[in-house]
């Protein structure tokens, strides 16, 4: 009877078998070299991540406690929050800016639907021209005054940055369509109750041709108001281009905006 012939097995002494040998050493070192990189970058990662959201956290030490914490400005605050959650780059300290916003954003829409309440109630009262004025209604008359008067401060009062330094942001207006000057004072003026100022439009042909809505602005220092103007605008469902143009730097002030929209 003919036995079956046996399978061939590498021996250990063998050629075949020190090239087999040779090959998983090369794996086993591929591996090893890969996941050891790997490892390093991730590791190398979380520390500038780290070390980014300690630098991040020392520039807003400058603002927190001036800016936010020890001020009332409901329009200020949720301008810096709304700033900050756009452009932090640590995403764990961006997702508590965003955190923030939301909370400071109720606080802001609370604070416009008081001020329109009050001055709804302001008028109601001064269109009563009945003899059953009394002076509860004159009391609450001077109160609501003051109330407004009160808001329209808040409303208009610069940003106060850090290290004493008062910027008043303004923002001048150019649009490339005469028909749309009625759509374009209506944004002047929402622009204005988020802060920043709009003295104007002005109509100016060339904007029309302009490949996409844009906001320049010359001054390092004006990034934080460029930035705020652009959600200001996305909120409108305008979208816009921000261009830092510091060549013209010596030309204008401090704080000065350009919007330009086609």
């Amino acid at each position: 009877m003919k036995e079956e012939p046996q399978t061939a097995q590498k021996s250990p002494n063998t050629p075949e078998f020190e090239k087999f040998k040779y090959k998983v050493e090369i794996v086993k070192w591929f591996i090893g070299s890969v996941t050891l990189v790997v490892i390093s970058m991730m590791i190398e990662w979380g520390f500038k991540d780290r070390a980014a959201g300690l630098n991040e956290i020392k520039e807003y030490d400058k603002y927190a406690t001036e800016l936010i914490i020890l001020n009332n400005d409901p329009i200020k605050k949720r301008m810096l929050a709304q700033y900050f959650s756009k452009v932090t780059p640590s995403e764990k300290l961006r997702e508590g800016w965003e955190a923030y916003y939301t909370e400071v954003d109720k606080e802001y829409r609370e604070f416009l639907r008081q001020d329109s309440l009050a001055k709804i109630r302001l008028a109601e009262l001064s269109k009563d021209t009945s003899e059953t004025k009394n002076t509860l209604n004159e009391i609450e008359v001077a109160l609501l005054s003051k109330q407004i008067h009160e808001n329209q401060r808040i409303f208009n009062q610069p940003l106060i940055l850090p290290e004493n330094r008062t910027i008043q942001p303004i923002v001048y207006i150019q649009f490339g369509n005469g028909s749309d000057r009625p759509k374009i004072n209506a944004l002047r003026s929402k622009i204005s109750i988020q802060g920043l100022q709009a003295p104007g439009v002005e109509l100016v042909e060339s904007a029309k041709d302009l490949a996409s809505n844009e906001i320049r602005y010359y001054w390092d220092s004006d990034a934080i108001f460029a930035n705020s103007l652009k959600n200001i605008l996305e909120q409108e469902g305008i979208e816009t281009v921000i261009k830092h143009i510091p060549t013209l730097k010596n030309k204008t002030k401090e704080g000065t905006l350009e919007l330009w929209l086609k």
